[in-house]
């Protein structure tokens, strides 16, 4: 190469070195596990890259879910996870494929949830106890923290993690007090100090709480329940009561709820009547979190045409379970049209039910003989890459969803 080329090569380098917003435009150009390399380059670019001004950056506020994990597992092949992606066009490739930290018997391992691009992930050595362990795993590097053992039996727990306001993390735990029996207990781990704290005083057992739907992490706050919210910051418990004016319970005589989650910064609820089964009516939490109001009203009957087998004719047609079928996720896309239901046709198939247009088409189909359990919905990018940032080795699990 002629030594003119080189020079220009040379100055080119040192300009794009030395100007950092320049360099920060090329980096966020860059794919999550390029960018890892080049952490590698020099101490500035790790600087520049490990700060939270360039993760706020890097980061969209919200992105829209892109698959679901399904646990699979018969008497023929060992358990394991299949990723789903929700794409028809252009489905993205498995964000993981193993889990570092499973032992070599193979316990049945569980993501309990996935909060802007790190796993909260469990281990059950014995489903007839509380001995679990619990993870949190970043998939991009494939790095994870054992989270040490809560003071109590656990009943709930969720990821508190907002990147663009802090680069750490907290996990909230709803256990049994080891006081009183007959209460429950809130403790909190925080990856700042990577230890366990009791937050508030013991409070009775709420048995009208369903943890069905695992406990939900939105807007700066631990939903237990469509009606009970923990604020994290404030370590408090304020009560949300009223659907258009009318209160919620989770098991009314005529209503049920059958889903309850997140997705693309919005919170969601379905309900359905036990006289209309096949019309599920989607209710969206307001954004100052005051109270819900009704987004959608879908009727799922044509879904019931084309899969008859779902029907449970032995029982009445107003018995809640009459239909063999689960919403398994809500997912709103960037535009309106790209919203759609995440459906389960037991035995058969997992089905993307578009919620304007209210067409559906199969997402997989399940072979005979095949137990299939869902973790719920992993929450990542658009890209091949996901959009989880990396995480030093030694520093703080951080990811972005």
């Amino acid at each position: 190469m002629p030594n003119s080329k080189k020079k220009i090569m040379t100055f080119s380098a040192n300009v794009v070195f030395s100007n950092e917003g320049l360099l920060t435009e090329i980096l966020l150009r860059v794919p999550e596990k390029s960018l890892i390399r080049c952490k590698c380059v020099s101490k500035k670019w790790r600087s520049l890259i490990s700060s939270p001004h360039f993760r706020r950056l890097k980061t969209p506020r919200f992105s829209p879910a892109s698959g679901i994990f399904l646990y699979h597992c018969s008497f023929l092949t060992n358990p394991f996870h299949k990723f789903v992606p929700f794409s028809l066009e252009n489905p993205i490739q498995a964000p993981l494929q193993k889990f570092p930290f499973l032992p070599h018997d193979s316990p049945k391992i569980s993501i309990w949830q996935s909060c802007n691009g790190l796993l909260l992930c469990c281990i059950f050595h014995n489903p007839f106890t509380f001995n679990e362990n619990y993870y949190i795993f970043n998939p991009t590097t494939q790095q994870f923290i054992t989270l040490p053992k809560p003071s109590g039996d656990v009943i709930g727990m969720s990821l508190a993690f907002d990147p663009w306001k802090s680069p750490h993390y907290k996990v909230i735990c709803l256990r049994i007090s080891d006081l009183e029996d007959e209460n429950n207990q809130i403790e909190i781990y925080s990856s700042e100090t990577k230890k366990w704290r009791v937050s508030g005083p013991p409070f009775p057992i709420r048995h009208d709480i369903s943890f069905r739907y695992g406990l939900v992490y939105w807007n700066g706050a631990i939903y237990v329940s469509c009606t009970e919210r923990f604020n994290v910051e404030q370590e408090k418990f304020p009560m949300l009561d009223f659907i258009n004016g009318q209160e919620v319970q989770d098991h009314e005589e005529d209503h049920r709820i059958v889903y309850f989650g997140e997705s693309y910064g919005r919170l969601h609820l379905i309900q359905v009547n036990r006289q209309k089964l096949a019309l599920y009516n989607i209710y969206q939490m307001k954004h100052d979190g005051t109270g819900w109001f009704l987004k959608y009203e879908v009727n799922v009957e044509d879904v019931v045409l084309a899969f008859p087998r779902i029907i449970r004719r032995y029982l009445q047609t107003t018995d809640f379970h009459y239909y063999a079928m689960a919403v398994l996720d809500v997912v709103r896309g960037e535009k309106e049209e790209d919203s759609f239901l995440v459906l389960h046709i037991p035995e058969m198939a997992i089905l993307r039910y578009n919620l304007v247009d209210k067409s559906f088409n199969k997402l997989c189909d399940f072979d005979n003989g095949i137990h299939e359990e869902f973790d719920g919905e992993l929450a990542v990018g658009n890209g091949n890459e996901g959009t989880f940032v990396p995480w030093e080795e030694g520093k703080e699990c951080v990811g972005y969803k």
